[in-house]
């Protein structure tokens, strides 16, 4: 099965309709998007143990490319409905279908189901992934303390680093975000740091 994609480009942020770009995380003319999906495609979800729902896991990753894209988030989240309604007690299909619905712009409801997946199993990875959403929703300081309780739950976690430099290229802290993301990629997530200095963003 697909593993859990979570990886992203950075740069714009385009106003209107909640529309987040950053060429980092890759964007509308990279090849690369949002990061969570890209580590769910390098490891089978943590928590399904119903086979049915692993099958709608790994059919609804079809949907995001290696790099993290969604590139169709209404059949992925179609898919994750299925199974959320299948096992409402596994996080991940809650963490994933966030960030498909993050990308159709229902901002209130893609923070409800982070939220869920930290009810259920409150990880680094759920705290990063919320802090993502309140990024997208220019909610900083709900991303701030999202990012700060993930890292005292387990620091070795990569998301909470590249995640987090969006919010600094956001605030014009290119130094800070640089620093987020070559940490994260010693952490094993070097995608967003490469691309980041392939786009000249860092060196």
């Amino acid at each position: 099965m697909k593993g859990i994609l979570f990886c992203i480009p950075l740069l714009l942020l385009l106003s209107g309709c909640g529309s987040f770009h950053l060429p980092f995380l890759g964007g509308e003319d990279t090849e690369e998007k949002t990061p969570a999906a890209a580590k769910l495609k390098a490891s089978p979800p943590a928590y399904s143990v119903s086979p049915e729902v692993q099958a709608l896991l790994a059919e609804a990753l079809g949907y995001w490319t290696e790099s993290g894209e969604c590139t169709n988030p209404e059949k992925a989240a179609a898919l994750l409905d299925k199974a959320v309604a299948a096992d409402p007690l596994d996080p991940e299909p809650y963490l994933l279908r966030a960030l498909a619905l993050s990308d159709l712009g229902y901002m209130n409801e893609a923070f409800d189901d982070a939220t869920k997946a930290i009810r259920l199993s409150p990880t680094a990875k759920a705290y990063a992934t919320r802090g993502f959403i309140c990024l997208k929703q220019r909610h900083a300081q709900g991303a701030q303390r999202d990012f700060t309780y993930a890292e005292s739950v387990n620091p070795e976690e990569p998301l909470i680093y590249v995640y987090r430099a969006a919010g600094a290229f956001m605030d014009g802290r290119d130094k800070d975000g640089c620093a987020d993301l070559e940490h994260a990629c010693t952490l094993g997530l070097c995608t967003p740091w490469e691309t980041a200095k392939k786009d000249r963003l860092c060196r």
